[in-house]
């Protein structure tokens, strides 16, 4: 009976190791809408500052790109010095530990930059556990490291990657991504800047990768991604990240067209 038991939990045990999952994406930072747990009440930066548009447009309960960082003190502006300051990171986030995959081996220690998502980056703000070691003071340049491992039969060989970056109230020039690789030469990604009329738009930057830009093979076979990413706003005041991935899927861009039909 005893060796009946072992050979049932060591087929089970196989069993589970051939059906490993295939990669789908490694993310920095949680999907949850900056960590705004309540929407309902919060309202955009608004010229018309009574019954002002609320932040969240689609009523979902969640911030998503094409709708807005909100208003928090209603005074028709998202900004630093002006009471809009938020910190909502959760003790990973806050440790920079909050990393996520779907389909890894290993998520390697090199791997950073969740303590710069969930978190208004404002030169006004208090400053603790502040991800820069200069402080609020500017430039808060957010830098994120993708540092993991995946194993050859858990992705198919030249695959394309999306980068996916959600971030809201970028509206000071200049501003510009740069991604850094291993071994390949670094991509400058543009953003578009929409101006204070849309204040504290939540935006998406999304690029297709190259496979080999982002893997390269390791002693065992296997493939080992990295990936740099900084978001260069020298000037910027006030922003904030939702979280930054790369993925076998482009995040959904139609949200974005939102706010058009406001």
């Amino acid at each position: 009976m005893r060796l009946l038991l072992t050979a049932i939990v060591m087929s089970a045990i196989f069993a589970a190791s051939a059906s490993a999952e295939s990669f789908r994406f490694v993310r920095i930072g949680d999907k949850d809408g900056f960590g705004f747990t309540q929407t309902k009440g919060l309202v955009r930066g608004h010229y018309q500052i009574v019954n002002a548009p609320p932040a969240d447009t689609n009523g979902n309960g969640r911030l998503d790109p094409g709708e807005f960082l909100p208003d928090l003190n209603k005074d028709g502006r998202v900004a630093y010095f002006a009471a809009d300051d938020f910190d909502h990171r959760s003790p990973e986030e806050g440790s920079d530990k909050a990393n996520f995959c779907r389909g890894c081996f290993s998520i390697n220690e090199g791997t950073k930059g969740s303590n710069w998502t969930d978190l208004a980056l404002s030169t006004a703000a208090e400053g603790k556990n502040w991800p820069d070691e200069n402080g609020p003071e500017l430039p808060n340049n957010a830098l994120f490291v993708f540092d993991f491992t995946v194993k050859a039969a858990d992705i198919a060989f030249g695959s394309p990657i999306f980068f996916n970056m959600v971030f809201g109230d970028y509206d000071v020039d200049p501003a510009v991504i740069f991604v850094a690789f291993a071994k390949a030469k670094q991509r400058r990604l543009e953003i578009e800047n929409h101006g204070f009329e849309r204040d504290g738009l939540i935006q998406a930057r999304s690029a297709v990768l190259r496979f080999d830009e982002v893997f390269t093979k390791t002693e065992t076979g296997d493939w080992r991604g990295f990936v740099m990413v900084e978001f260069a706003a020298p000037f910027e005041p006030y922003t904030a990240f939702d979280f930054v991935e790369l993925s076998l899927f482009q995040i959904a861009l139609e949200s974005i067209l939102v706010e058009s039909a406001l």
